[in-house]
């Protein structure tokens, strides 16, 4: 199943998800978008803005736990010179076929 959120950013979910596997799914989806709108570098307080106006909101916390988990996925990286996350590239280049 796949859902259209108001960011632009498709979203998978499968019934089989549990609710915290369906957040962190759509926390990546948000950052996906974020990054592409701008220069790449995605802060955790921009990925809760984009959350809230869709009337989804997450707690900061929360996010940072999620994004902590993308990372250990291997979907997204810690820039260490703007402690922003970016997008892996493996994931960038899933998402350019």
């Amino acid at each position: 199943m796949w859902f259209l959120v108001k960011t632009g950013a498709v979203l998978r979910v499968d019934e089989h998800m549990s609710i915290d596997s369906r957040r962190v799914e759509k926390v990546f989806s948000v950052i996906e978008v974020i990054a592409k709108e701008g220069d790449g570098l995605v802060r955790v307080g921009a990925i809760a803005d984009a959350l809230r106006a869709e009337n989804a909101p997450v707690a900061v916390w929360q996010i940072r736990a999620d994004c902590t988990a993308l990372a250990e996925l291997g979907r997204i990286q810690l820039d260490p010179g703007s402690g922003a996350w970016v997008v892996a590239a493996n994931e960038q280049s899933k998402g350019a076929a």
